[in-house]
């Protein structure tokens, strides 16, 4: 197969809200890890740990403002940034 004769699928995602904000996200055992969102969507978000991030694959948690909570993994890592994906069966 000829590499030029190749197009790729599009990726269809919503679009994403660029925001810089200080929130906090709830590690497996409760701790919290301040964070800075980078970019959040209804299914992730990017973010820049104040500290430590959490581990690849760690569940953690997110308050929201109207008090729904989210749940969701730490899909990738990169230094201090890293991205959650959502939980969006609830």
């Amino acid at each position: 197969m000829d590499k030029l004769r190749f197009r790729p699928t599009p990726n269809l995602r919503e679009r994403r809200r660029r925001r810089c904000l200080r929130f906090a996200l709830t590690d497996s055992r409760g701790a919290e890890i301040p964070v800075i969102v980078r970019d959040i969507s209804s299914r992730g978000l990017s973010a820049a740990a104040l500290g430590d991030p959490p581990a690849l694959n760690e569940v953690v948690r997110a308050a929201l403002e109207d008090g729904r909570e989210l749940w969701g993994l730490v899909r990738w890592r990169d230094d201090n940034l890293f991205g959650v994906e959502f939980d969006t069966r609830s």
